[in-house]
């Protein structure tokens, strides 16, 4: 027997090594790939570094500029490799046919003599916003100005003209606050767009520059419209590096039949024939001739007919798959609208009825914050927008209920965002805002103040009174992280809770190191807990049928100790009508993964619509993607679906693809 186990025992460990060495040599293999890949990359994002001149904030807010130029880069077919300017080297730079500069606002001189050496050998520049007076003359510019909005509304737009360039839109749509201003100092760069105003005004402001060497554009990249950017950004590319529209061509022809949760061209078509719907099967014709048109122009090198072809051809695939979806008319189809205007600044009836028609029944419109409103509030502080469009709640209120959409005002708790400085000081002044686990002062109101409880609960009650609202949204009722609230007075509300004896704060209630940190994260859900239960209660008193919902994290049970926010909680004691989980995310997967969780904790009795970040932050979510996520939520026995966020970018591409199907008809009162 002792030989049998020596014997095994020996088989297993080189059968232990064979494995080990099998992996490291799969690892070397992986690495090596990866290695040429980046070694082969053509096109270089170069990020700044942090120094005297160059702020770790301006650092930070580079690299989230860069992160969403390699995405539309991604969207488009490209790979990028990200390089840091300190470790800059001729090296990095001699396979490169394009390097990106996102947001650098000073380049060293050996970045200079690096970057004059790639261009002379035939390297082009792409510049966004900021402009050296280095750089500056490598693609024939000279920096003039640098100009912030005048009013909301003053960058609104670019609009384009380079008939020369292959595929580039006419216009696209960018909110910008600022802009840099330049000039031509060659007659090889040229301006091909200039900024437009929201009423459709010139400004004779240049947006866009290209030359010999690259391209200049005043602002960074934003993410509104950000696929008929990704077609500029192509057009722009395919110009000034032609080898890259082969490229956008293979992408196009690849992403011809992913559409919504089908992702091939047999599972698209199978859930078109299964709907019966004659018109997506005309539709779905239409695209499979044009694939094979598509497919035709690649082969025969014309690329960028292969690039419209292969775009229509996926329009067509699109419209096949929007038009099968059915209508299920007690679903509750909501959006939010984060600016308080509509998709049309002074026009509520344009947005409610625009939503009307597209099926939408409930609208969910930002009219307040912690210290300033949309209306005229007797507790918080005018906005810039009432003062320049008027009474938001009434206007919205009239045109919605007009066309049979509910309005469930959307008050943000807590968040100072946005407030008069008078307000935020006076606020901080009586001990009534936030304070970091480091001591730093936060513009958020404490939720363990009273009189900040108080403020919340009776600008909410003020609404009501006031407006035929059909109910309360809540967001941000929460705190901001985990590193706060440790506010003096949060320690003594804490010790006369808790009755324990606090020698070090906040070192004994910070997460996890504390000794008293679960009674802390305890404590601090109580905080945020009460204001719903309370808000719960007036509300009922005031009106049996008013709502109240919530926006709210999605990662449950982690929320509740990171930000005190138990909603799962909220719903099982029957302070919530309807959640609203902040599902943002492009990953299908980990979409339904949440909304599964989410549904089986959740009591039956309280409806959820998941919210779908269409246009959140860096999102690249198509219509069919947004109507995918749809899908998903009914598949999963959701209540309905609340989409963010109504804007131009929804009412353009997203509303037109629910109208067709999943909101075809016109939904039944829910309540």
């Amino acid at each position: 027997m002792m030989f049998l186990n020596r014997h095994t025992n020996q088989r297993f460990s080189c059968a232990i090594t064979t494995i080990f060495f099998v992996c490291i040599s799969l690892w070397c293999i992986i690495s090596g790939l990866h290695l040429a890949e980046a070694e082969q990359a053509e096109i270089a994002i170069v990020l700044p570094s942090a120094t005297s001149r160059v702020s770790e904030g301006d650092v930070q807010y580079a690299r989230s500029v860069a992160k969403r130029f390699n995405r539309m880069l991604s969207g488009i077919g490209l790979n990028a490799v990200t390089l840091e300017e300190v470790s800059l080297s001729e090296t990095q730079l001699k396979p490169l046919r394009l390097i990106i500069l996102p947001l650098n606002p000073v380049i060293t001189a050996k970045t200079t003599n690096l970057l004059k050496s790639f261009v002379a050998s035939g390297g082009k520049l792409f510049v966004t916003y900021t402009l050296p007076d280095t750089v500056a003359p490598l693609l024939g510019l000279h920096q003039t100005n640098w100009l912030k909005q005048e009013a909301p509304g003053h960058f609104a737009s670019i609009q384009l003209n380079a008939p020369d360039i292959l595929d580039m839109p006419a216009s696209i749509r960018q909110a910008s606050w600022n802009i840099t201003v330049a000039e031509p100092t060659t007659p090889d760069t040229r301006i091909i767009g200039y900024w437009h105003n929201a009423s459709g005004e010139s400004t004779g402001l240049p947006a866009l520059f290209v030359g010999k060497t690259g391209i200049f554009f005043s602002h960074i990249f934003l993410p509104d419209d950000i696929q008929r950017k990704m077609q500029m950004l192509a057009a722009l590319l395919g110009h000034v590096v032609p080898e890259f529209r082969s490229t956008f061509a293979k992408r196009a022809i690849t992403m011809m039949t992913t559409v919504g949760h089908t992702k091939d061209l047999a599972a698209l078509t199978q859930f078109v024939q299964r709907s019966g719907v004659p018109e997506a099967s005309q539709a779905l014709k239409t695209a499979e001739d044009l694939m094979k048109q598509a497919h035709t122009a690649y082969d025969n090198e014309t690329y960028n007919t292969a690039i419209t072809t292969a775009r229509a051809c996926r329009a067509a695939f699109s419209k096949a798959y929007f038009l099968s979806h059915i209508s299920i008319e007690t679903e509750g189809r909501a959006v939010w609208n984060h600016s308080g205007l509509g998709a049309y600044p002074g026009d509520w009836n344009r947005s409610a009825k625009e939503l009307a028609a597209a099926g939408v029944n409930m609208i969910l419109p930002n009219m307040a914050w912690a210290g300033v409103a949309h209306y005229p509030s007797q507790l918080l502080p005018q906005s810039k927008t009432y003062t320049q469009y008027g009474d938001q709640i009434a206007q919205c209120v009239e045109a919605a209920h007009k066309h049979g959409l509910e309005v469930h005002v959307w008050k943000i708790t807590w968040n100072l965002e946005g407030a008069p400085k008078a307000f935020v000081e006076k606020m901080r002044a009586a001990g009534r805002t936030q304070v970091s686990a480091t001591g730093q002062a936060l513009n958020w109101l404490c939720p363990s103040h009273p009189k900040n409880v108080l403020l919340e609960l009776e600008s909410a009650l003020e609404i009501v009174a006031n407006y035929d609202v059909d109910g309360i949204h809540l967001d941000y009722i929460r705190y901001p992280g985990s590193h706060a609230c440790y506010c003096e007075g949060c320690r003594k509300r804490f010790v006369l809770a808790t009755r324990l004896q606090i020698d070090e704060w906040p070192a004994a209630v910070l997460p996890k190191t504390g000794t008293y940190s679960e009674q802390y994260t305890k404590w601090r859900v109580q905080q945020i807990t009460r204001l719903v239960r309370l808000l719960h209660k007036r509300l009922r008193e005031a009106d049996p049928n008013i709502k109240l919902s919530a926006a709210v994290f999605g990662w449950y049970p982690g929320c509740i100790t990171t930000i005190g926010q138990d909603w799962i909680a909220w719903a099982k004691a029957g302070y919530l009508d309807f959640v609203c989980p902040m599902n943002y995310t492009e990953d299908v997967v980990y979409f339904t993964e949440l909304l599964a969780n989410q549904l089986t904790l959740m009591p039956k009795n309280v409806s959820m619509y998941p919210g779908i970040g269409a246009t959140a932050s860096n999102s690249l979510l198509t219509p069919d993607a947004v109507v995918e996520q749809v899908y998903h939520t009914r598949k999963l026995g959701a209540s309905g679906w609340t989409i963010f966020d109504y804007s131009l970018d929804i009412s353009e591409a997203v509303l037109p693809a629910l109208a067709i199907g999943i909101a075809k008809r016109k939904a039944k009162p829910l309540h």
